[in-house]
């Protein structure tokens, strides 16, 4: 147990712990001091700083695959097809025995080995005329990293039966189950909202992929789709930033004019919040009337405008 705060026994409550005042209270005066109160003065933050959870990468490494795949039937229908434009929305990773694999390195614990194989990425493809206008957007997958050698789209250079890589990993990796044996998983960030690891940013080991059509045959319908992977070690860290105010968000306005006070307040500001973050008493914007009593503001920071 910490002894660095300072705790008291209650025979009801067990141990109850108080947390340290900290930062930096410009009105520590008055018959009331502020700095004795964590809700005024927090332990971390200051009116000129806030502390956020920030995702930071702790190592990366990329890879480059290539094959060349026959363009699905919707595709090689299109009239007026001149560029194809890829985005890659998920990547299934096949994890499991016997497929992909997530593992720690005996005598480096805080490194882990990634091996791929046979996995399947899903694209989005964006068919573009000779003037680069949109004539459809269509969804195909492909596999990459064949299982055996034999298979006619193995290529020793561009797409192996597998490949393997190492990243460093010091706070360990994300699992997908839990129990006795813990499974890792690969966390890929793309475009499809679904349950499960997909479009999240998580901890541990996250992916991200880019697509590019290196070369087109739009009269044999073929294509070769260059794939290049990024493989991150993501862990949330806390920093202190300099706060200088609120984002305010823009707001789109209609044409008409006002008829009525719900039209006026459609058209009007976008509803804020009333407190700026750490501050106190801040007048509150979007509160009109001559029954609010003035309050002073023990903690101001910058003028609320």
């Amino acid at each position: 147990m910490s002894t660095s705060g300072r705790c008291r026994r209650s025979e009801t409550q067990g141990i109850v712990f108080q947390r340290p005042l900290g930062g930096a209270c410009p009105a520590c005066t008055g018959p009331v001091n502020p700095a004795n109160d964590a809700c005024i003065c927090p332990p971390l933050g200051e009116p000129e700083n806030l502390t956020i959870v920030a995702p930071v990468v702790f190592d990366e490494a990329g890879i480059n695959l290539c094959k060349v795949v026959e363009l699905p039937e919707a595709i090689r229908e299109q009239r007026n097809l001149e560029a194809i434009e890829l985005r890659v929305v998920d990547i299934d990773f096949n994890i499991h025995p016997g497929g992909s694999s997530v593992q720690t390195l005996i005598r480096r614990p805080n490194c882990v080995r990634i091996h791929l194989t046979e996995i399947t990425v899903k694209f989005s493809a964006r068919l573009l005329d000779a003037n680069c206008r949109v004539i459809d957007e269509i969804c195909f997958e492909e596999k990459y990293l064949p299982r055996h050698e034999s298979d006619e789209e193995f290529d020793e250079l561009t797409n192996p039966v597998s490949i393997s890589l190492e990243l460093y990993t010091p706070y360990g990796v994300s699992f997908s189950e839990f129990g006795p044996c813990c499974k890792p998983t690969i966390s890929f960030l793309g475009f499809i909202d679904k349950h499960g690891s997909n479009n999240e940013l998580r901890q541990g080991i996250v992916a991200q992929a880019l697509a590019k059509v290196v070369n087109l045959d739009l009269e044999d319908g073929f294509a070769a789709i260059g794939l290049t992977i990024y493989f991150k070690s993501v862990y949330f860290v806390q920093y202190k930033i300099p706060h200088r105010g609120l984002c305010v968000p823009p707001k789109a306005l209609p044409v008409e004019e006002a008829a009525s006070a719900c039209v006026e307040f459609v058209e009007g500001d976008l509803l804020e919040q009333s407190i700026q973050p750490l501050e106190l008493c801040c007048e509150p914007k979007t509160i009109r009337g001559n029954r609010r009593r003035p309050v002073t503001d023990p903690t101001p920071a910058q003028p609320c405008n």
